[in-house]
Order: C-alpha cells, then structure tokens, then sequence
C-alpha cells in the first residue's frame, strides 16, 4: 500500500483484483487442508498460490520502485 500512489490507478486494480483471486485460492486451500491435511497436492497447490502471491507482490514493488 506504501508505493500505491507511485502507480497508475489502472495498474493498482490490476493487481488488487490478481491479488484477491489468489486470496480466494489460498483461503479454498486453506479450509480443503483443514479437511484432508495429508492430501499432498492440496499441500503443493497452497504453496504454488502463496509463490504466486509473493511473485505478484514482488512484481508491484518493483514497478512502484521504478516510478519513484
């Protein structure tokens, strides 16, 4: 949130809405664990959508480090 006025208002929504998809994926992993914590590609989808969620934040620090 620090570097979201360093972007244009088009790119912050982009990455909100990416961010908030990935939310929803990580929170369905999350509960589907709690039901069945040994399922072993429920274990690697978590940890694919939380790589994909630091990539994306990442990403927008990079961009929002860039245009200061």
């Amino acid at each position: 949130a620090r570097g979201r006025g360093r972007l244009d208002t088009a790119t912050v929504r982009v990455i909100e809405r990416n961010l908030r998809i990935i939310d929803r994926a990580i929170r369905g992993a999350q509960s589907a664990l709690a039901a069945d914590p040994a399922n072993s590609y429920l274990n690697l989808h978590l940890a694919q959508e939380m790589r994909r969620k630091l990539e994306l934040l990442r990403q927008a620090a990079t961009l929002a480090g860039a245009r200061s």
